[in-house]
């Protein structure tokens, strides 16, 4: 059977662009700028965007690109192709399979909360604005809401379920009529309520939010020599871009031969960053700035992301002419970021299960939904369940595989072998001498990335004990392990020919 592609060069970029913006462009980002420096901030954030971001996105869609001529979409498939399809490699691509796996599980509960909140809006069932200079007393009726929402409440789970269907029934769609139509209509509606949200935060009382803006990139320096700093800054690339999860590779691995990596790889980051530096930046922080002062600015982002969009937000907006139509609109918006996300992080999954298990589409989407609704109803009912996943799958692995993923596609294939793909059919031409150059320093500076992952979160993270932590470990060896078993398997299927 053969394989789909990507149909035009709008819905291509569009639907890459909309795997790497998701809520950590709109939430997680202005919280990090606001907490670690400001503009400082910004300074090891664009080291680790050119360092990075940039060369591992140009290796995930020259490799994806390469391997799906191949027929290959997954990183067992892409990376067992370096290798004969030995049981070892594709056990070692299995890892960038179940990353994306794992973070979907958590994060498309999340993301279920944006829908629900977006219709709760809507239909005028939010709390009642508490009109108060202090932040506490007027987010106060908000916490509650959230806090009971979370618990799970009934209404959480019927959310859960709507946003399980529609990836559902998206993903069952295919890439072209699936993912494809929904990035085309719902990126630029993404933009477009983004620009209008960030106009109307940075014009809060007398255009207030303006200094908002300037108060989050006004540098503090002096973070500098803070190693946090620099973990949490690579850490939001790697976080916003979708790197070191397969993601960006299969979805490379759709397009068409003679389609140019580098300008779909630079077009992808180039989006994704204007949508988290640009729209990200104008609309939470600078809202609470201009409602609530500058004091309250640095607690807010102390205090996480759920809480400045799930709670500082909603006040904010709700207390402004047509509070429930913009309350709407932001929870939508965040909705369409996270459903574009959650999209690319399961297509890994069917395309392991659908390219190398050799199974119909819509079997391939079945067993995987199926495997993050189990994920997904974790998340909500077990206290921590999200916490340890996110840092297992969303921080530490991440990392590991980036490391691999330069040392297998860089120095195993060969510099002269990934330069020659990198520059076929690109509308600029790269020097050899840049790709050693990332070749070196990128996988040093994850090293180093790693060595202060290790020593500065390992032993808290693994002195946690609890029920629900010990179930979210659970979870993420049992998935470690049925991906494994998915790959291995998979060879025999693979090597014997046409699909089941």
């Amino acid at each position: 059977m053969k394989r789909e592609t990507w149909q035009t060069k709008i819905g291509l970029i569009f639907a890459a662009a909309g795997n790497a913006i998701g809520l950590g462009n709109l939430l997680r980002f202005p919280s990090k700028v606001a907490l670690y420096g400001g503009g400082a901030f910004m300074v090891p954030y664009f080291v680790a965007l050119f360092l990075l971001g940039i060369p591992l996105m140009l290796i995930e869609w020259v490799i994806g690109r390469y391997a799906g001529a191949k027929g290959h979409g997954s990183m067992t498939g892409i990376i067992g192709s370096f290798f004969n399809h030995s049981y070892g490699s594709r056990v070692i691509g299995s890892i960038g399979v179940s990353i994306p796996v794992l973070i979907v599980c958590y994060y498309i509960y999340i993301e279920s909360w944006t829908l629900g909140f977006a219709f709760l809006s809507l239909l005028g069932k939010m709390p009642q604005p508490v009109q108060s200079p202090d932040y506490k007393a007027a987010m106060e009726p908000y916490v509650s809401f959230f806090k009971d929402y979370t618990e799970p409440s009934l209404t959480a789970l019927v959310f859960l379920v709507i946003t399980l269907a529609i990836n559902w029934v998206i993903l069952q769609r295919g890439i072209v009529k699936g993912i494809e139509l929904t990035a085309k209509y719902g990126l630029p509606l993404l933009i477009l309520m983004g620009i209008f949200l960030g106009f109307v935060s940075l014009s809060m009382n007398g255009w207030k939010g303006v200094e908002g803006l300037l108060f989050i990139y006004t540098p503090d320096f002096s973070k500098l020599s803070d190693p946090q700093v620099w973990l949490e800054a690579s850490g939001q690339i790697f976080f916003t871009l979708s790197l070191g999860m397969g993601a960006i590779a299969t979805y490379a691995s759709y397009v068409k031969r003679n389609e140019d990596a580098v300008k779909a790889g630079l077009w992808t980051a180039g989006l994704n960053e204007f949508v988290e530096v640009v729209i990200g930046a104008s609309i939470a922080i600078p809202a609470a700035f201009a409602v609530f002062g500058a004091l309250a600015v640095p607690e807010l982002a102390k205090e996480g992301t759920f809480r400045i969009g799930f709670m500082t937000m909603p006040a904010i907006l709700m207390s402004l002419p047509f509070g429930s139509l913009l309350s709407t609109v932001w929870f939508f918006l965040l909705f369409i970021a996270a459903l574009t996300s959650s999209l690319a992080l399961t297509q890994p999954l069917v395309a392991l299960l659908e390219d190398e298990m050799r199974w119909s589409h819509s079997k391939a989407v079945n067993v995987s939904m199926l495997l993050v609704s189990a994920g997904a109803f974790l998340s909500a009912f077990v206290p921590g369940f999200i916490d340890d996943v996110d840092f297992w799958a969303g921080t530490l692995m991440l990392l590991f595989f980036g490391l691999l993923e330069i040392i297998i596609f860089v120095w195993i294939f060969g510099v002269n072998n990934f330069h020659r793909e990198l520059n076929t059919n690109s509308f600029i031409r790269i020097p050899k001498a840049l790709v050693y150059f990332f070749a070196v320093v990128s996988p040093v500076f994850l090293v180093i990335l790693l060595y202060f992952w290790g020593v500065t979160k390992l032993p808290e993270v693994l002195s946690q004990t609890e029920p629900g932590v010990l179930i979210a470990r659970a979870f993420v060896i049992f998935v470690l392990v049925l991906i494994a078993f998915f790959s291995v398997e998979s060879r025999r299927r693979y090597l014997a020919g046409p699909h089941m």
